[in-house]
């Protein structure tokens, strides 16, 4: 049998800085039966456009769109994505030379799995592991612990009508891995760092995350998008949540009671101002 087809898709603005490493990663993987497809949305920065008009090859297609964001770019470059799983790379993160053939060999074998990813460390502005929680059909049930880059079928991506483009602020990769598991597929990561995430010192995730009554639309977006798994799942549901919001109320609690002796401590009043502002944000 041949090997299946992978389409890497790279939605690209203005990051004409990183696209290199990004598509370096890709030409050392170990899996060589893949295409990439970069989605240029609307790039004005002269050495990105620069740098993306070289790129057209056997392998490489560029298109061109116009400030799709980046689910409708990812929408766009699927759409004319050739192969049975598909793989996003954002243009500024990379992977292991290993990613695509073990996530592969993954969804070849296992076939109640829908959804393969890894374990992933950060570097740029911050390094180290990305200590997001081992996967558990309980945990996504709270919030989004998969990120984008993971690898899923190209028919699955038609069956729920894509990303959601409607999720403009962020979280649609979340809202799409909802549609996945509505489908009664499995989420598996490798138990392995295989996925390199880039952060910038301002990006889409930093300023999303820094408006809570943002977080809160999309959230009430995700539910009304999912209400009949989020039904079907109640059981399971409400006490999760029920323990996330004891957990917050004594982390709440904790921190209040830190503040109030902080407030007594003259030499160190920015760690007492740092100290009410998280409270003041929680």
């Amino acid at each position: 049998m041949s090997a299946a087809l992978v389409s890497v898709i790279m939605p690209c603005y203005n990051d004409g800085r990183y696209i290199k490493e990004a598509i370096d990663s890709l030409r050392r993987q170990t899996y060589s039966n893949f295409e990439l497809i970069i989605v240029d949305d609307g790039s004005d920065d002269s050495e990105t456009v620069s740098i993306l008009s070289t790129l057209n090859d056997g392998k490489t297609t560029v298109l061109h769109t116009n400030h799709l964001r980046p689910a409708g770019a990812r929408n766009y470059g699927i759409e004319r994505a050739r192969g049975k799983y598909i793989l996003p790379l954002d243009s500024d993160d990379t992977i292991e030379p290993t990613y695509l053939e073990k996530a592969v060999n993954v969804l070849e074998t296992q076939p109640d799995i829908g959804v393969v990813y890894c374990q992933a460390d950060l570097f740029g502005e911050k390094s180290g592991r990305w200590e997001l929680p081992d996967y558990s059909r309980r945990a996504m049930l709270l919030d989004n612990i998969v990120f984008v880059t993971s690898m899923f079928y190209r028919s699955d991506w038609e069956t729920v009508g894509g990303f959601k483009t409607n999720m403009d602020a962020g979280m649609e990769d979340y809202d799409f891995w909802l549609s996945i598991l509505e489908l009664g597929r499995e989420i598996y990561q490798i138990p392995e760092v295989l996925f390199h995430y880039r952060i910038k010192p301002v990006s889409r995730t930093t300023s999303f995350q820094e408006s809570c009554p943002q977080v809160q639309q999309i959230y009430r977006r995700i539910f009304e998008n999912h209400k009949d798994f989020y039904k079907n799942n109640y059981d399971e549901v409400i006490p999760i949540m029920r323990d996330a919001l004891i957990e917050q109320i004594f982390l709440r609690k904790k921190l209040e009671t830190e503040l109030k002796m902080v407030q007594g401590v003259k030499n160190i009043p920015i760690l007492g101002k740092f100290i009410k502002w998280i409270i003041e944000h929680n």
